[in-house]
């Protein structure tokens, strides 16, 4: 269900507190009863970090683990948003994030990749305070994780690092390859230089390192 802001709300978004203190006015709206239960909302921004519109997706606890990105995106992808900020609320007031709520960001995080839409930052709020995700560096270890990387992208990623692998080690050999060569060829043109001066061809294998049947066809 998407929520009515109105136009003081529609803000361009600098840091979480921006969205903290539009997300409590929101949730103060509730009556007492309604502010008992967990809300889930997603809120979705333009390239300028414009808020386009907030949308309440699930509403009650026994509902949060069971959200699904499509129903979570569906809005995102409809007024074209490119980035996207999860919020819920904690009706105890503990804003800790718990494993339930790293893992649906985790989740999220993912399925907004495959979308296009990027997901920034994951709110936990209460009537009085909250927590940032990304504010507290837990969102960027989040961002590294691959529990929820689909199969395919996995081995198209193995791939790549193995190419790219693959690459510098082909231009490594290509180095010491060319040296090898570069070498190889002054020490033939030392070979022949020191023929002419009718060098002895013990002493030219010497100083060259040639094999005496190289100096010989010179």
């Amino acid at each position: 269900m998407e929520v009515r802001l109105s136009k003081n709300q529609k803000v361009i978004v600098n840091h979480s507190r921006d969205i903290y203190l539009i997300m409590r006015q929101i949730l103060r709206r509730e009556n007492k009863i309604g502010r008992s239960q967990e809300h889930f909302w997603m809120v979705g921004l333009n390239q300028a970090n414009k808020i386009l519109y907030i949308e309440l997706v699930a509403l009650g606890s026994s509902n949060m683990a069971n959200i699904k990105p499509r129903e979570a995106f569906r809005m995102a992808i409809y007024k074209l948003a490119v980035r996207a900020i999860m919020v819920h609320n904690h009706p105890s007031g503990d804003v800790t994030p718990s494993e339930e709520d790293q893992d649906l960001t985790d989740h999220f995080i993912q399925a907004g990749k495959f979308l296009k839409v990027e997901v920034v930052d994951h709110l936990i709020i209460s009537d009085e305070d909250y927590r940032s995700l990304a504010d507290s560096g837990l969102f960027e270890k989040l961002q590294e994780s691959k529990r929820w990387v689909l199969p395919y992208l996995l081995e198209k990623r193995a791939r790549k690092e193995g190419k790219e692998e693959g690459m510098q080690i082909g231009e490594r050999r290509g180095k010491k390859i060319g040296k090898e060569e570069g070498l190889k060829e002054k020490a033939v043109e030392m070979a022949r230089v020191m023929k002419r001066d009718e060098r002895t061809i013990e002493e030219i294998r010497k100083y060259t390192q040639l094999s005496i049947a190289e100096i010989k066809e010179l």
